[in-house]
């Protein structure tokens, strides 16, 4: 969960929001957390409690659940890849000057997934990048407590511009739409746990899985707050912003742990970067092909068939579309971030609709229920995340408020 969540969400949108608006918008991050807790949790708690996936539940719930997330995310999930692997290659560009481009990067990040994937070698790759995660979350607390040290940049009594328009409201869409990661996060986390049962021969207990998640989860949180206090205390009110491309936002990045730690930190940062954005890029190529694969197998009635060949398919096909998009999109980074994470926060209101019936259904014993709590705050999370998607929606279709 932290390594596929600290990703997009959180070094781009999170260090954004925090330069471009200071504090200001860190309420909206901690609401958009807990408005979307209980349909993570809940992937975690039904495979736990039924042994299958979401994707199996979803096909219980009736015709329409389980095409309806094959056609949205065939799209949804293209592009969100697309955004993942570009903000991957433009740190690879930064750290390793070969001269390449922002497509040859991302070509080389993708064919080197699928290599290390198919090989089945992970082991011990998952626990290097485990270390660069855990390397990068130290060093983001240090660089937070050293600004905190030297106190905001922000001239005194400097009054910047306040989120809370219509003008701005696709960013702040944009913002929620990937914090902690995109709601359809849960459907991975089910079928991860599935495959590790069957894995290990072992079935997971429902607390083991709460408790795997929550630690998961509220550290995504803690990290997306401090990524936002960031950005406010090194670049609000600095006169300086993000690029719009992509090799100049891995500079800005880098250089807010600079401006805090020191110019020796520059290398190490943009490596710990780089291996953290890589661990995200890693487990959607998947992640996706996988989800992808297995829907498409319960589509044809075809639930017990080996789905290998077929997520290979949906691999390199998503990786060929991948790359169009990305030289497309190459001079506009912060334009693919924002139409991914957009498109998320759009679907998100019908996955999270969609996983409260599946805990509440039969197939899931009485005593692995959520409690009420959980289920008002579902309900509170359900409204909130349909509310801004309605909001936007009428906004971009009637243009009011939009200068």
């Amino acid at each position: 969960m932290v390594g596929m969540a600290i990703g997009v969400s959180h070094l781009v949108q999170s260090t954004r929001a925090g330069a471009g608006f200071g504090f200001q918008l860190i309420g909206l991050v901690i609401a958009v957390n807990l408005a979307k807790y209980p349909f993570f949790e809940y992937g975690h708690r039904y495979a736990a409690a039924t042994g299958e996936s979401l994707l199996h539940g979803y096909r219980r719930l009736g015709r329409g659940a389980l095409p309806a997330f094959f056609v949205i995310n065939t799209v949804n999930f293209i592009i969100g890849t697309a955004a993942i692997v570009f903000v991957t290659a433009t740190l690879a560009q930064n750290l390793l000057h070969f001269g390449l481009s922002t497509t040859m990067w991302s070509a080389i990040l993708i064919a080197f997934s699928i290599v290390l994937l198919m090989a089945g070698r992970i082991k011990g790759f998952d626990l290097a990048i485990k270390l660069m995660v855990a390397a990068l979350v130290v060093s983001t607390l240090v660089a937070f407590v050293a600004a905190a040290w030297h106190g905001p940049v922000a001239p005194k009594g400097f009054q910047g511009p306040s989120p809370w328009s219509v003008a701005n409201l696709g960013f702040l869409i944009a913002l929620m739409g990937w914090m902690p990661g995109v709601i359809e996060i849960s459907i991975f986390q089910s079928l991860w746990l599935v495959a590790g049962d069957r894995a290990s021969k072992r079935r997971t207990s429902v607390p083991e899985a709460r408790l795997d998640f929550n630690i998961s989860y509220w550290l995504t949180t803690l990290l997306g707050v401090v990524f936002v206090a960031l950005g406010a205390m090194v670049m609000y009110g600095s006169g300086e912003v993000f690029a719009e491309t992509g090799a100049g936002f891995a500079l800005n990045f880098v250089g807010l742990y600079a401006r805090t730690i020191g110019d020796w930190i520059r290398p190490l940062m943009a490596l710990v970067a780089l291996v953290a954005m890589f661990s995200t890029t890693l487990a959607t190529i998947d992640a996706v092909p996988r989800s992808m694969a297995v829907a498409q197998r319960l589509l044809q009635g075809r639930e017990g068939a080996d789905t290998h060949r077929l997520q290979a398919v949906w691999t390199i096909g998503i990786g060929a579309v991948v790359l169009v998009i990305i030289t497309a999109f190459r001079a506009r980074f912060t334009e693919l971030v924002d139409l991914a994470t957009i498109i998320s926060f759009l679907a998100a209101p019908l996955f999270a609709f969609l996983n409260m019936r599946l805990i509440a259904s039969s197939r899931v014993p009485e005593e692995a229920r959520p409690g009420p709590l959980i289920r008002l705050l579902a309900v509170f999370g359900l409204l909130y995340l349909s509310g801004f998607g309605v909001l936007y929606l009428v906004v971009r279709c009637t243009g009011i408020g939009v200068p």
